[in-house]
């Protein structure tokens, strides 16, 4: 079995972040994008010494308006939001201006752009199919690969988003990830 975009972020979702309740959900295209980026950088080479996976294939991520960005993770997570594995709820928080700017570059990205206020995205697991789909995943990773990404998750989504923005940018800066940055000055500083 390959690990690939898709069954990524079906996992990440999956994966609790304190005792034994799963499905946590994570705010934000920003973060999501930002926490599949850290973990291809960081966590994969780890993740991968167990094994139980033939190949990891992840989304290839280069440098975009607002720091690392991935097309391929956008579609794996538009495309599993379409086939019912992942609901998206509104949330009425604020979020940051970098993620607004991001979010309505996405969409005009993508052919759907229309004026429109801005609310908070939050991602989680379809109560049957996403959540059904992610055991099955979930079941066949070590024990040492759920700790891995528990931790992972716990980590990033309880950390503030210019706070994730600020170690990406300052950590990659020198790897030509943020060289097309339209905000890099607000994290270089």
């Amino acid at each position: 079995m390959k690990l690939l975009g898709k069954k990524f972020l079906l996992i990440l979702l999956f994966s609790p972040e304190e005792g034994e309740e799963t499905n946590i959900s994570i705010a934000g295209r920003t973060r999501l994008m930002k926490m599949g980026f850290l973990f291809d950088k960081e966590v994969k080479s780890i993740f991968n010494r167990d094994k139980t996976f033939e190949e990891i294939e992840l989304p290839e991520y280069f440098a975009w308006h607002y720091g690392p960005f991935s097309v391929d993770l956008l579609k794996d997570l538009e495309f599993l939001i379409n086939q019912g594995f992942i609901n998206v709820e509104i949330s009425g928080n604020l979020p940051l201006a970098a993620e607004v700017a991001e979010y309505e570059y996405w969409i005009e990205d993508m052919g759907e752009f229309e004026t429109r206020e801005y609310d908070e995205e939050i991602f989680e697991l379809t109560d049957e199919k996403g959540i059904n789909k992610a055991k099955e995943i979930w079941a066949v990773l070590s024990e040492n690969q759920k700790k891995l990404l528990i931790d992972f998750k716990r980590v990033l989504n309880n950390t503030r988003l210019d706070r994730i923005l600020e170690y990406v940018y300052r950590k990659y800066s020198k790897d030509g990830y943020i060289d097309k940055s339209i905000i890099r000055e607000r994290y270089l500083y």
